[in-house]
């Protein structure tokens, strides 16, 4: 059930562009309804608190929808609202014909809240911003999600959905949320360690393996704090970029949008042969 319910949302949302529904307006509701309890609370007590109610209400959904066609709509639902697997290339198409006409302003405006970085000097600098961008928004909205779904079903998926969502949304509910917001970030990045090194080792298996495999071999142990950096610098090194953004341009934008494609299509042969494996 868990491969049909990725196969399903992974067509509907990278095949037909269709997703990006999720709003976080309900869970800032949500924390605002728990916040005469949280503001009381120590912050490790705090985030059970959010986390747990959510996680007794999927398994009582479960139950109920046990029936294996509604419990499959049900997983599908969830996990197409925890991830965006959207081809970013749609989102940059203003991008891309800008810079195809030489317009690198034009082009800086149209990335200018994908990329969020105000320091772009050129229009190398700008590409590489966007490679970066390309890179930690894949992780992010795609697979890390994908990872927590494959491992714990809807509950670790909604799990990473919720402490990420708590991160962002904590300071902005309540000023004073600071400890809970920084414990937060500090378990979504231990959440995220694992399918970071998964995800750099798929970058080695589909780009330049010797480059790739390099990078990963003597990275692959750097701390949690570390996530997004070896996310991005094994995206770069598995296609075999010079760090030096001097030498970035819309070509290297291309290609990683195109290695991300093919890392999915890796770890859905990856899925399917570990079930073959348990069928066995």
């Amino acid at each position: 059930m868990v491969l049909i319910s990725i196969l399903f949302c992974l067509a509907l949302q990278r095949f037909a562009n269709v997703g990006g529904w999720f709003h976080p307006l309900w869970f800032d509701v949500y924390l605002k309804t728990l916040n005469p309890w949280l503001s009381k609370m120590d912050e490790r007590l705090a985030i059970l608190l959010v986390v747990i109610p959510i996680l007794l209400a999927l398994a009582l959904m479960h139950f109920v929808f046990i029936w294996r066609p509604l419990g499959l709509i049900v997983s599908t639902a969830i996990l197409f609202f925890c991830i965006d697997a959207r081809d970013l290339k749609y989102k940059l198409t203003s991008y891309f014909d800008s810079l195809d006409k030489a317009d690198t302003h034009a082009a800086a405006n149209a990335v200018a809240d994908f990329i969020s970085d105000d320091s772009i000097g050129n229009a190398a600098d700008l590409s590489r911003a966007v490679s970066r961008a390309i890179l930690l928004k894949s992780f992010e909205q795609i697979f890390v999600g994908l990872f927590w779904f494959m491992v714990g079903n809807i509950y670790g998926v909604i799990t990473y959905f919720m402490i990420a969502h708590l991160r962002q949304s904590a300071l902005r509910i309540n000023h004073n949320y600071i400890e809970l917001a920084k414990l937060a970030a500090k378990i979504q990045m231990v959440l995220e360690w694992l399918p970071a090194r998964l995800l750099g080792f798929s970058y080695a298996l589909v780009g330049n393996f010797n480059k790739g495999f390099g990078y990963f071999s003597k990275y692959v142990w750097s701390g949690p704090g570390e996530v997004k950096k070896f996310v991005v610098d094994s995206g770069l090194a598995a296609l075999d970029v010079s760090p030096n953004a001097g030498d970035a341009d819309q070509s290297e934008n291309r290609a990683i949008l195109d290695i991300i494609s093919r890392v999915l299509i890796v770890w859905l042969v990856g899925m399917m042969l570990v079930l073959v494996g348990i069928w066995l």
